[in-house]
């Protein structure tokens, strides 16, 4: 119900901007600044989308999380819906999102945002990661990187030993994990 009453307030600001620069600057006017507004986002979008992408690419092949560039990513997205819709407010929104400073203060924290509501639906995991560098050469020297589990990434979920115990009939278990192990 929030989120209506809000949507809703949104929409009559939208207009009450629309209808306050229309009678300063004309009907034709207000559409030519719609219109121009428009294009030159779409523009920039496609810019700062290659851009993007490019920065994504970049984080994969270095070997780093690419969290940021994602959330960079989904806030270009963000902007290209705002220019869809017509008016004002969401057109000035997206200019903004469009500036890379402004995407790139912004991202991290959606970036720590989206993992920590992550790993709460998914319970605690573990990321177990090869031992090899990016640059082939690992902790333990060149030798790390002739290493057949360089590279690779193995996930999976803690599990508490004692919850096994627990799960076990009569309360003692064997100090596997369920399903056998």
């Amino acid at each position: 119900m929030l989120v209506l009453v809000a949507l809703l307030a949104y929409i009559a600001l939208e207009i009450w901007v629309l209808v306050l620069v229309g009678h300063v600057i004309g009907l034709l006017g207000l559409l030519g600044l719609l219109v121009v507004s428009a294009l030159v986002g779409a523009w920039a979008l496609t810019r700062e989308g290659r851009r993007s992408l490019e920065d994504l690419g970049r984080a994969v092949r270095s070997g780093r999380p690419a969290e940021a560039e994602v959330a960079g990513g989904m806030y270009l997205a963000l902007a290209g819906v705002l220019l869809v819709v017509p008016g004002l407010i969401s057109t000035v929104a997206a200019m903004v999102l469009l500036v890379p400073p402004v995407r790139r203060a912004l991202a991290p924290r959606a970036a720590a945002r989206a993992v920590r509501a992550g790993s709460a639906r998914m319970g605690p995991s573990v990321t177990v990661v090869g031992v090899g560098a990016p640059g082939g050469y690992g902790p333990w020297g060149p030798a790390a990187a002739r290493d057949p589990w360089r590279g690779r990434v193995i996930e999976g979920q803690v599990i508490d030993a004692a919850a096994a115990d627990d799960d076990a009939p009569g309360g003692e278990g064997t100090g596997r994990t369920p399903g056998g192990g």
